[in-house]
C-alpha cells in the first residue's frame, strides 16, 4: 500500500507543524506494530483537546494511516487534560496498541519561537523520548 509522506502530509494539512508530525508518527509506529492488510484494516481513536493545535494530530494520523472520517475508521474524544493519546486497532488481527505523548512534550513544543523550530526538534528525538507505546 502507498501512503503519504509526511511532506505531502503538509500539504494536505497546509504547513508542517509539530502536532501534524506527532500525528503523523504515531501513526506510523501503529502501521509498524499492527501491519494493517489493508485501508480499511485499522481504526484509531484519538483522545485529545478539540481545540487547536491539538487537533492537526488528527491530519497527521489520516495522512499516515488511511485512518479518515470519509470511512468513518477514525474517531475524536475530547480529553479534558492537555494531553494526547491515540489508540489504533487492527480489525484483522484484533491487536491494539496505545500511543500516549510523553509528560513535557507538548509544553516543550509551545515554547519554541517557530513551528520549524519545534518541527525539527521533534524529529531529532528518538521515538521513545516522545511516546509511552503499549502494545495489547
Amino acid at each position: 500500500m502507498k501512503y503519504l509522506t509526511l511532506e505531502e502530509a503538509g500539504i494536505f494539512h497546509g504547513h508542517l507543524g509539530p502536532f501534524l508530525v506527532l500525528g503523523y508518527m504515531a501513526g506510523e509506529i501503529a502501521k509498524e506494530i499492527l501491519k494493517p492488510k489493508s485501508e480499511f484494516d485499522l481504526h484509531a481513536e484519538v483522545i485529545l483537546p478539540l481545540r487547536r493545535p491539538y487537533t492537526c494530530v488528527v491530519d497527521g494520523v489520516q495522512c499516515s494511516t488511511k485512518c479518515t472520517l470519509g470511512k468513518l475508521n477514525i474517531e475524536l474524544r475530547e480529553s479534558k487534560a492537555n494531553s494526547i493519546e491515540l489508540v489504533f486497532r487492527s480489525k484483522v488481527s484484533g491487536r491494539v496498541v496505545r500511543i500516549k505523548v510523553k509528560d513535557g512534550i507538548i509544553s516543550k513544543l509551545f515554547s519554541f519561537s517557530s513551528l520549524d523550530e519545534a518541527v525539527n526538534w521533534l524529529r531529532s528525538l528518538l521515538r521513545d523520548k516522545i511516546f509511552e507505546i503499549i502494545v495489547e
